[in-house]
């Protein structure tokens, strides 16, 4: 077990079927918008339910109002608030780029931000961890993983600014991970951050 591993959360979307999973409109998902920044005068993003159908399908009426944090698989979109608290923070490797939410009343929320990490970090530790040996291939290897224990060598050397919200690299699941310093700003209703070490 390494020293940090007590020091880092995963922020994921609770196990609750009212909870929308989102899907980006034909535009937002032409400009790969998990990994590109957009010049500043661009569209915003726009994101809809795109579990809506089976949602309703099952009687399950979606959250209403949507949630400071709402989810795009393991991709976050933020409410103003959180997103101009990262803004002060300057983290490296995090774009914070305007996005819309239309929800299932087809009602715009315009005050949300999409958290576009520019590059994974693959801090997790090879020999500590659980994972399934053989990787899924994609551009770089991506392992099915049980248990987490980070690299701590790694992050030894990486200053604190560097690993304080990054998007775990190297893994089929690629959750946001968020150092203990600043967790509680994801720490909002219909969210979860969960220690790594409860994984």
């Amino acid at each position: 077990m390494s020293v940090f591993d007590n020091e880092y959360y995963f922020i994921r979307r609770p196990r609750d079927e009212r909870i929308p999973n989102l899907g980006p409109d034909k535009d937002s998902l032409e400009k790969v918008y998990q990994r590109q920044v957009l010049p500043l005068d661009s569209k915003p993003f726009i994101f809809h339910n795109a579990r809506l159908e089976s949602q309703l399908e099952r009687n399950i009426i979606p959250i209403d109002p949507p949630a400071d944090v709402l989810f795009n698989g393991s991709n976050l979109l933020v409410c103003e608030r959180i997103a101009e608290k990262l803004r002060n923070l300057e983290i490296p490797n995090l774009a914070i780029q305007p996005a819309v939410y239309i929800d299932h009343k087809d009602v715009r929320h315009e005050n949300y931000w999409f958290l576009t990490f520019l590059k994974t970090f693959d801090c997790w530790d090879r020999e500590n961890s659980a994972y399934d040996p053989e990787p899924m291939r994609d551009l770089t290897p991506k392992y099915e993983i049980y248990t987490y224990s980070l690299n701590e060598s790694l992050l030894q050397k990486t200053s604190l600014k560097e690993r304080l919200l990054f998007e775990m690299g190297g893994t089929t699941s690629g959750y946001i991970t968020v150092h203990e310093s600043i967790a509680d700003l994801f720490r909002v209703e219909w969210a979860e951050v969960l220690p790594i070490t409860e994984y």
